[in-house]
């Protein structure tokens, strides 16, 4: 089946053509029913701007979508077949686009698509500077340069919603000053007319704004430092004015202020997940409850998406403009692809908990054991987010039935998810555990389908296993572990023992040595494992 989609890389404007529905394991397809424009998709047709997904030549053009989930994902049980979502993906301006599950939230109650499709860009990138990059704080005051771009009005919204004190916004346009006092702006500057610094000086009471938010650059960007608070923070976002600028490193250094560069194009994938889900607690219930309000500008259908580009490219646009894909999907959906469970059935359960007696001591109590407690573990090649930890742990493991259950207490301070899950104030369910005699097939199709690696390691010889990020719960992550060698005898025999279990005996002690041991120490193991 084929689709209607926005080709760049072909000429000075986007082409329609037809190409065939994007299909990828793991990701969520969306029936797109419009499509943000933003600065960044007319310099990736001009070849200016090339996002770090984009790659050489031909294109789908577009970032930003709001839409209906129309296949779902195992990565995002909390976003089924049917949700209405908005958010930000390669490919957007098309009738469907595949995305990350990360990279989307669901639209609040009460907004249109097209009013939707006017804020992921905007949110992401504005919570990201103000909050993530500089720190912001209840209080502080905020100056947001190039306040009527439509990024811009979110960031006025944004600075007022999360509790800042004074806010000036820029312009450069007197008749645009009204749209940032209506935005949320104490203050609106037309800075054709008026010194920005005398103009904040005068709005803060001789003292500067606390944090500024740079849109345009260029040559207004030399006078940001004595509009700047000292110790203020200066966040370069946009450069609609140019890139190529000048500083007076004299009043940035006596002033006392950071100076921080931000962009989106060439962050991981992980990156801008963790970009996406810093919004859910108080960005969204911002946009629900009306504090944070869509700038829409014009809508355009897909095919007047030269319009469109010739509206923002002349600056005649006050908020967002958006494409339209609503056409396409006047009819029935598409059937689902249905995602194969690549993982296949749940086969452990682990908790991390604090005091491992105490948890085994509650298990027997309702009939579960016996238990094999193992002191002092340390996986081999274990590595934490990418870097080496040598962590060590007390592990405990029983069946029910054949569920595996595995209990484990980190006893040392070394970086590690299961130090990460208590530190965070949780214990209990940590991650649920698929087990594959083919490990490698398995873990290469798990990182194809969108998943990320948080921890991984090694038992014994052959006894891989790599904790995976989910991000869509605040504690419980899916485990991969090789099964493919002596580690599933292991784990039979613990099954056979349950099984047969007659209630005496409910802990074992073994010798966590005998794991990392040769074929004597693995007889022993089992002999020890009854």
């Amino acid at each position: 089946m084929t689709m209607r989609a926005l080709i760049g890389g072909r000429g000075q404007d986007w082409t329609v053509e037809r190409i065939e529905l994007p299909e990828q394991l793991g990701a969520i397809r969306v029936q797109v029913m419009a499509a943000g424009l933003n600065r960044a998709d007319l310099y990736a047709l001009d070849g200016t701007y090339t996002a770090n997904s984009q790659g050489e030549g031909p294109f789908t053009a577009g970032m930003e979508i709001a839409g209906v989930v129309e296949t779902s994902s195992l990565l995002a049980p909390q976003l089924p077949v049917g949700t209405r979502v908005m958010g930000i993906t390669a490919g957007a301006f098309a009738d469907y686009a595949l995305c990350h599950p990360r990279m989307l939230v669901p639209i609040p109650d009460g907004l249109g698509f097209e009013e939707a499709a006017t804020l992921p860009v905007g949110l992401i990138t504005e919570h990201d500077a103000l909050v993530t990059q500089a720190g912001f704080e209840p209080g502080h005051s905020v100056l947001v340069v190039g306040g009527t771009s439509s990024v811009g009005l979110v960031g006025i919204q944004l600075a007022k919603a999360l509790g800042a004190g004074t806010v000036v916004a820029t312009t450069t346009s007197k008749d645009k000053t009204a749209v940032l006092l209506e935005a949320g702006a104490d203050i609106a500057v037309d800075t054709r007319t008026e010194s920005l610094a005398d103009a904040v000086l005068a709005a803060t009471g001789g003292k500067g704004a606390d944090l500024t938010l740079d849109h345009v650059g260029g040559d207004l960007f030399t006078t940001l430092a004595s509009a700047t608070a000292v110790g203020g923070t200066i966040v370069s976002i946009g450069r609609l004015a140019g890139a190529s600028t000048g500083i007076d490193l004299d009043t940035l250094a006596f002033r006392r202020q950071k100076l921080i560069g931000t962009t989106f194009s060439v962050r991981t994938r992980s990156e801008l997940g963790d970009v996406v889900a810093a919004l859910q607690e108080e960005v969204l219930p911002a946009v629900a409850d009306g504090r944070i309000t869509p700038r829409l500008d014009t809508v355009f259908p897909a095919d007047r998406a030269k319009d469109a580009a010739d509206l923002l490219r002349a600056d005649g646009a006050t908020g967002k403009v958006v494409l339209s894909f609503a056409d396409a999907h006047t009819g029935p959906a598409p059937a689902p692809t249905a995602t194969a469970n690549m993982f296949g059935g749940i086969a452990q359960i682990g908790y991390v908990v604090r005091d491992i007696e105490a948890s085994m001591r509650d298990f027997v109590a309702c009939g579960i054991g016996p238990w094999f407690h193992l002191r002092n573990v340390r996986p081999a090649d274990f590595t934490y987010r990418g870097q080496p930890s040598d962590m060590v742990m007390d592990v405990a493991l029983a069946n029910s039935g054949d569920i595996q259950l595995e209990l484990i207490t980190p006893v040392d301070d070394a970086p590690s998810m299961y130090r990460d899950f208590l530190d965070a104030g949780h214990e209990g369910v940590q991650h649920v555990a698929y087990w594959s005699e083919n490990y490698q097939d398995l873990y290469d199709r798990a990182l194809a389908a969108g998943f990320t690696v948080g921890q991984e390691g090694r038992i014994g010889d052959d006894g891989r296993f790599a904790y995976l990020e989910t991000g869509h719960h605040p504690g419980t992550v899916i485990e991969i572990s090789d099964v493919g060698g002596s580690k599933k005898l292991v784990f039979d025999l613990i099954r056979a023992a349950a099984a047969h279990w007659d209630g005496s005996h409910p802990v074992q002690r073994v010798d966590a040595a005998l794991i990392d041991g040769g074929p004597s120490a693995m007889a022993e193991l089992m002999e020890a494992l009854g």
